[in-house]
């Protein structure tokens, strides 16, 4: 356990830098960003829904909100049925923004794993697979199904609709040799 600890450890450092250049790189305070995070997993969400997702004050949201709407990042989008609720979407440059710090991550990966050989590729998609089993079993919830409610997450790459799993393809497009 400590050697994979000291490994995990030494990869996240490795991987970290080249990962977040994009992140480093953007002018949004951390509470600006969770705002955008949440905002993009969850969808559009009242103030009071998006202090409760954050842990933090629905007077703190407002300030946050205020700033993030400056920048055209989210709108506030009166609630049809109720008036006086208003909820907070991202915008188009503000999804934007989400996607592209994700697709750096994403590129990252995918150029780390296109140097390891097939059978390599093979045995850590095997083990991701181990790992987010355990986790749905830790945490609760399971990613090959849809669920109702915030943070639903949609059916990855690599699970077929029986719920089979290609752990190859759940990990990373492996291009034909």
């Amino acid at each position: 356990m400590a050697a994979i600890a000291e490994d995990e450890a030494a990869l996240i450092r490795l991987f970290s830098r080249a990962q977040f250049t994009a992140l480093l790189q953007t002018t949004l305070t951390m509470q600006q960003l969770k705002v955008l995070l949440v905002l993009h997993v969850d969808g559009a969400l009242v103030s009071h829904e998006l202090a409760d997702a954050l842990r933090i004050s629905p007077a703190s949201v407002t300030g946050l909100v205020d700033r993030l709407e400056d920048r055209g990042l989210v709108e506030r989008v009166a609630d049809p049925t109720d008036r006086r609720a208003r909820h907070i979407h991202p915008t188009a440059r503000g999804s934007q923004l989400v996607e592209q710090l994700m697709a750096e991550g994403s590129g990252h990966r995918v150029a780390l794993l296109s140097r390891l050989d097939d059978e390599s590729v093979r045995t850590v998609a095997t083990a991701l697979v181990a790992l987010r089993r355990a986790a749905e079993h830790l945490y609760g919830g399971d990613i090959t199904s849809a669920s109702d409610g915030p943070s639903a997450l949609m059916k990855p790459p690599g699970v077929a609709a029986d719920g089979h799993i290609d752990p190859v393809r759940t990990v990373v497009q492996v291009p034909s040799r």
